[in-house]
C-alpha cells in the first residue's frame, strides 16, 4: 500500500511539473516571438525560461530518484491522469463573479497572447470594447 502511494505521488509530481514545463515552453515561444517583434520585453522570456528549467530539473530529479520498476505501476499512471482530471474539474468551477474558471483562463491567455504579440493596440477599434 505504501509502495502504491509513493508511485501515485510520483505520478502527481511528474504530471504537475510536466504541465508546468509545457506551459513555460508555450510562453517561451510566444515571448520570443514578441521579443523579435519588439512588442514585449525580456521579462516574459526570462520567466518562461526559468519556469521551464525548474520544471525540467524537477522532473529529472523525480526520474533519478524513482526506481525504474515503479514507472510501469498502475498507481503512477493513475497519478499522471489525476493532473488533467483535476484541471477539468477545476475548469468547471465558478469564480466569485459567476464565470467558469476554464473559459476565463482561455480568455485571459488569449488576451495576453494578443498583447505580447502586438496583435491589438490602443485605438484599433473593436478589441477594447466591453462585451
Amino acid at each position: 500500500m505504501v509502495d502504491a502511494g509513493w508511485s501515485f505521488s510520483a505520478g502527481l509530481v511528474i504530471g504537475g511539473f510536466s504541465l508546468m514545463l509545457q506551459w513555460g515552453l508555450l510562453w517561451l515561444i510566444v515571448g520570443t516571438i514578441g521579443l523579435v517583434r519588439q512588442t514585449c520585453g525580456w521579462a516574459v522570456v526570462l520567466s518562461s525560461v526559468s519556469s521551464s528549467i525548474i520544471a525540467g530539473l524537477s522532473i529529472g530529479g523525480v526520474f533519478w530518484v524513482t526506481d525504474s520498476a515503479r514507472f510501469s505501476s498502475p498507481a503512477l499512471q493513475v497519478g499522471l491522469m489525476a493532473v488533467p482530471l483535476a484541471l477539468v474539474v477545476a475548469s468547471l468551477c465558478r469564480l466569485e463573479d459567476g464565470r467558469r474558471i476554464g473559459p476565463s483562463l482561455v480568455e485571459g491567455s488569449r488576451a495576453m497572447l494578443h498583447q505580447l504579440l502586438g496583435l491589438h493596440r490602443e485605438g484599433c477599434g473593436h478589441c477594447h470594447e466591453q462585451p
